[in-house]
């Protein structure tokens, strides 16, 4: 077939079955009453050698302090660290970000997750393989749509790569990735995208 044409065909196919799809198939609307935040996560490599610990804390506003220049706010510390442009008391910090490769330590420095704010921890509520098989897939696919790190081992086994997304104000998203070497270098890195669908 002509390249072409089948990509031509392809993107008119596509449309039509998003639009044919019931709104009641969505998985995270279908599972949304399952979903529940929490301030602690583990993820886990697929082949299990890389382990993400992270931990969430909201602090109260006796806890913060107010940074001022010329008398105006233009933000808050914690425990002596300025936090995210924006952050605003309520908003969730990262509060812990410990790393294991192959069961050892791998140290992330705080200066590339301490300054951060705004994340959530979302979880479903069911073990997705308590379920038959049509609705493990719809569990699946509602788990892949929630906001919580993922982490993955490359192809030569050297680098470790994170990725977390945060909502942001006016319906965009940022996602943010850390890639870990396995000698300890680590780069950080954001991407802010359009508006969420």
């Amino acid at each position: 077939m002509n390249r072409r044409s089948f990509l031509a065909r392809a993107g008119l196919a596509a449309p039509l079955t998003a639009a044919a799809m019931d709104p009641a198939d969505d998985p995270v609307e279908l599972w949304w009453p399952m979903v529940n935040e929490v301030e602690h996560f583990r993820a886990v490599s697929s082949e299990g050698r890389l382990v993400l610990e992270v931990t969430l804390a909201r602090p109260g506003e006796e806890e913060l302090d107010e940074v001022r220049e010329a008398g105006a706010l233009v933000g808050y510390s914690l425990r002596g660290r300025p936090l995210v442009s924006g952050f605003t008391p309520g908003i969730t910090v990262i509060t812990a970000f410990d790393l294991r490769w192959d069961d050892r330590p791998t140290p992330v420095p705080d200066r590339f997750w301490n300054d951060l704010a705004g994340f959530r921890l979302q979880v479903l509520a069911v073990d997705p393989e308590t379920l038959d098989l049509a609705q493990r897939t719809r569990a699946e696919a509602c788990r892949a749509e929630l906001d919580h790190p993922r982490i993955v081992l490359s192809a030569d086994e050297g680098t470790a790569l994170i990725e977390w997304n945060r909502p942001d104000k006016l319906g965009l998203r940022s996602t943010f990735r850390w890639v870990v070497s396995k000698s300890g270098t680590v780069l950080r890195h954001r991407h802010r995208s359009s508006l969420m669908a």
